[in-house]
């Protein structure tokens, strides 16, 4: 058996999913529309996560207080509204760009809201070390708290598995913490420092943080291929009108979509007679449609079932020939030629973004224009 092949097979066991489904552990589809759907996901956690620590990270201020000194306290204190006014930024930061959320300035987003409490562990520990040494006799509740802030990258490892990100994007960053919780326990770049307990506590940090991340992942992974299902159409497999639509307002407000041809295209199959309208056959023969249409295909175009038997096409940066072509190509040609559905008289319509307002604006002129074209035909 191919390696790869029986690599999968065990993934599809592991993950909980179908052989024949794609799995989303290590890389995810190169589609427009999902990584534009993950971003807006990261952005929109990262806004509940900046509110609800902008609030618990000052106000832990007050358990410091109880529990050490006034000089250890201030210095804790200044740490701690450091890292208030950066996650500030950061939630600022993601309210600008929620409408034009591209998956690296979500990711690098992710990378800066991990680097805050980690910087923040990076400037306690030095002040935790210092305290010590004058400090020989610290109490129980002294030591757990200081235990604590010890444990934090575990918990920020662990909050990887909130953000829908794959095994090989989170890898980077785990990493990235890991390093910072052991130059820590070296006392800066103090080899001879890392004594046996902080190899253990490196193992720790790796296993349950990777441990809760892998979890995350799966957890994502099975219901994102629930969400994809659901946009699409299960008779032909082609994209649902809210998906399409959902991806023309999307390219509409991509910047970098800007001065590239938005088309939409429109077809209308003709009408099987009564005598097998729900004949098995029917069904049979819009889904070879579907494939056809799909197979016809080109890059950055994406198939539409608008409604029931009227197909079509979404396309980015597309001449209005190149999708007419292809429509031509589709009215003139079939998957499956039958004498139940008469001639291959399928009307063409389309239209590019050039002269419209809006998605809604291109679809019902591509609509209008098919009601007159039926109309006359």
């Amino acid at each position: 058996m191919n390696p790869a092949m029986f690599l999968n097979k065990q993934l599809s066991y592991f993950a909980g999913t179908a052989e024949d489904r794609p799995i989303h552990l290590f890389r995810v589809p190169a589609s427009t529309l999902f990584e534009h759907e993950r971003a807006r996901i990261v952005l929109r956690r990262m806004e509940v996560l900046t509110w609800v620590f902008m609030i618990l990270v000052p106000m832990w201020i007050l358990a410091d207080m109880l529990i050490f000194p006034p000089d250890v306290v201030g210095s804790l204190v200044f740490g701690r509204l450091m890292a208030t006014l950066a996650l500030g930024l950061l939630l600022v930061f993601s309210l600008v760009v929620m409408e034009r959320a591209s998956w690296l300035v979500s990711y690098l987003s992710v990378l800066f809201l991990m680097a805050i409490p980690a910087l923040f562990e990076l400037y306690a520990q030095p002040v935790f070390v210092a305290w010590q040494l004058t400090q020989p006799h610290i109490t129980q509740t002294q030591a757990a708290a200081i235990f604590l802030y010890r444990q934090l990258p575990i918990i920020y490892i662990s909050g990887l598995a909130l953000f829908p990100m794959t095994l090989t994007e989170s890898l980077p960053i785990a990493i990235a913490i890991t390093v910072i919780d052991a130059v820590v326990d070296m006392d800066g770049l103090n080899l001879h420092a890392l004594h046996a307990a902080h190899w253990a506590g490196l193992w720790v940090v790796l296993v349950t943080g990777g441990s809760a991340v892998l979890a995350g992942v799966l957890q994502f992974n099975l219901l994102w291929q629930n969400h994809r299902l659901a946009d699409f159409d299960a008779e032909t497999g082609l994209m649902k009108r809210d998906a399409a639509m959902e991806l023309l307002r999307w390219l509409w407000k991509d910047k970098s979509a800007a001065g590239r041809c938005i088309g939409v295209s429109l077809m209308a199959l003709p009408q099987a007679s009564e005598g097998i309208m729900d004949n098995p056959a029917e069904a049979k023969w819009l889904s070879d449609e579907a494939e056809y249409l799909r197979e016809q295909l080109l890059p950055d175009m994406y198939g539409v079932r608008w409604s029931g038997r009227l197909f079509g096409v979404v396309s980015l940066g597309h001449t209005p020939d190149e999708l007419e072509g292809l429509m031509k190509l589709m009215r003139s040609s079939s998957a499956a030629p039958s004498s139940a559905h008469g001639s291959r008289q399928i009307v063409v319509a389309e239209r590019t973004a050039d002269h419209s307002v809006g998605p809604h604006n291109l679809l019902s002129m591509a609509e209008q224009k098919l009601r007159r074209a039926l109309a006359t035909a």
